[in-house]
């Protein structure tokens, strides 16, 4: 069996928190899609956090939390943090979970009703994992060159074109 890295164990610490919330207080509530389970998908060290994406029946959450059970992460502003990622800056709702720790949450999907199964909703989070990580996705259409207008602002005003020989009074 191979170790986990510590980005990916602390996703499975965090889905094993979901999990016995799906069993307690989640299960029969009519807001989970029963064809869906709870999966860390693609945790990874992302500066000083861990990255990933936590699927439940109930929601699919971009999350950043400590790399490392007791290790710090900057979590600035108690309630709200902004990261940069190659794809652009992505806005999240800080929170405290017993027994794990500071996470920060920005909603993929919420509720998971559109998705017929698992394997569906752990495709959808790689996808957004993965939009969020290119570059390519950032960048500013190129624009072509817009044409000289013919008209200049005194011309504008004036009544006349640009090029065109002012009359003698």
């Amino acid at each position: 069996m191979r170790e986990l890295s510590d980005a990916a164990a602390r996703g499975e610490k965090l889905a094993d928190f979901y999990r016995r919330v799906h069993e307690t207080s989640m299960r029969d509530s009519g807001l989970c899609n029963e064809a869906l389970a709870v999966e860390p998908v693609g945790f990874r060290d992302f500066g000083p956090y861990a990255l990933g994406v936590i699927v439940t029946p109930w929601f699919a959450n971009l999350v950043v939390a400590t790399p490392r059970e007791g290790a710090e992460a900057p979590f600035p502003d108690p309630a709200r943090l902004q990261l940069r990622f190659p794809a652009g800056d992505v806005d999240f709702n800080v929170s405290e979970i017993d027994g794990f720790g500071r996470i920060a949450a920005c909603s993929l999907f919420s509720p998971m009703d559109d998705f017929a199964d698992h394997d569906a909703a752990r495709t959808a989070a790689r996808a957004a994992l993965d939009a969020l990580l290119d570059p390519t996705l950032n960048e500013a259409p190129k624009r072509e060159t817009e044409p000289a207008s013919a008209l200049d602002r005194r011309a504008l005003f004036g009544g006349r074109r640009r090029g065109d020989e002012e009359a003698s009074p």
